[in-house]
């Protein structure tokens, strides 16, 4: 229902503005996900060397900010 999608997406901004680690455990969901998916088919898939880790690169980024 339109209202639970409205609910769901209230949720996900309060979670995202209360804590930004939560943004990063997403991603590296979605990348798990997307990895097993990739593993799991018969298709051959190639992937350039910066997107072998889909994305999770800025996570180091992330990491390295909250150190400073």
């Amino acid at each position: 229902s339109e209202q639970g999608e409205a609910k769901s997406a209230e949720l996900i901004g309060n979670a995202i503005a209360n804590n930004p680690a939560f943004v990063a455990l997403r991603q590296i969901e979605a990348a798990r996900e997307i990895a097993h998916t990739i593993a799991a088919s018969n298709n051959k898939v190639f992937l350039d060397s910066g997107d072998l880790l889909l994305g999770l690169q800025s996570l180091k980024m992330l990491n390295n900010n909250n150190k400073k």
